[in-house]
């Protein structure tokens, strides 16, 4: 079995003043950002918080229902009609 940290499946934070992607070492985000010095705790704090508007997470999936109590057995059906004797093996056919 193969272990991948948990932040291996999130993209690359990107600065959102000048637009440049930020590292994260060691799973800590920066405070500020290393190209244009912007502060972005304001911008981590927001994304705690939620974005105003965004829809919230799905909940849980229920409880599957129970099965059902088991019906009584068809019964069999009627036997059809039997079919005509065919021409014996061997006899000519007739046009």
């Amino acid at each position: 079995m193969c272990f991948r940290p948990a932040g291996v499946d999130m993209p690359d934070p990107v600065c959102p003043e000048c637009g440049k992607k930020l590292a994260i070492i060691g799973g800590v985000i920066m405070k500020k950002c290393p190209f244009c010095k912007a502060d972005l705790s304001k911008y981590a704090e927001e994304a705690a918080a939620g974005a105003p508007g965004a829809p919230a997470p799905p909940g849980a999936p229920g409880a599957p229902k129970p099965p059902g109590a088991p019906g009584a057995p068809k019964p069999p059906g009627a036997p059809g009609a039997p079919k005509p004797p065919g021409p014996p093996p061997g006899a000519p056919k007739v046009p």
